[in-house]
């Protein structure tokens, strides 16, 4: 029989102003992280319940349940991380090699076909590191997908979305929107109505999590452990 590491916890941290859907989404995903890592106490965290604790395990890692660094939820855990140093934080999920094949993955169940405008559309943010991180996710989707990927924003300062569908569509073709979003919910509802022929499914699309999803769960685990670990 696995035994847990002692003290070893693992926090999957997302927003607390996620919906139903979004919680449902989330709550499937970790229970594949809990699978795939059984030695490690492996905790669904909403990040407001995440400041509230008081505990302090001996090895603790809040992985953000994000696709970009500069969320809402990356924010939090700054502020998490101050007040307790020895909160290790782990980078977000993405951009990724997988996600973009997930992305590509979902392109292809729906239909889209190489003549088609692709557009990435992402949730969106101010901060300058969450827009980077989209540009060098359309850039993954663009090298696996081979083909151009625009970007088309819900929020911030990207190109919004429904901005990006009218312009792809004066070239004649049909809008194919890629979600690069992670769960169900409004902004999942939101990218529906953009106005594209075809809209894909968001990565977590309601059913059971893609294994490669919860992989990077753990994946990023153990490199924030690595990335903490004093050197010799």
């Amino acid at each position: 029989m696995t035994t847990r590491s002692l003290g070893e916890v693992l926090f999957a941290c997302s927003s607390g102003r996620s919906d139903p859907a979004e919680r449902a989404a989330l709550g499937g995903l970790v229970n594949a992280v809990r699978r795939d890592a059984p030695s490690v106490d492996v905790r669904d965290t909403p990040v407001d319940v995440l400041a509230a604790d008081e505990s302090h395990p001996p090895v603790r890692v809040a992985v953000p349940l994000t696709l970009t660094d500069g969320s809402d939820v990356s924010a939090a855990l700054a502020v998490a991380q101050r007040r307790d140093p020895g909160l290790v934080v782990a980078s977000a999920l993405g951009p990724d090699w997988a996600l973009a094949e997930i992305c590509v993955q979902r392109l292809i169940e729906a239909g889209a076909r190489k003549t088609d405008t692709i557009v990435l559309g992402v949730a969106g943010s101010d901060d300058g590191a969450a827009i980077d991180g989209y540009s060098r996710a359309g850039r993954l989707v663009s090298a696996v997908w081979g083909g151009p990927v625009h970007i088309g924003s819900l929020g911030g300062r990207d190109t919004p979305l429904t901005d990006a569908v009218d312009i792809a569509r004066a070239y004649g073709r049909r809008v194919v929107v890629a979600s690069y979003l992670l769960t169900p919910g409004r902004n999942a509802d939101m990218l529906r109505h953009c106005g594209a022929d075809l809209v894909t499914a968001p990565l977590l699309d309601g059913g059971p999590p893609d294994p490669r999803i919860a992989a990077l769960v753990v994946t990023r685990f153990h490199q924030a452990l690595g990335a903490s670990a004093p050197a010799l």
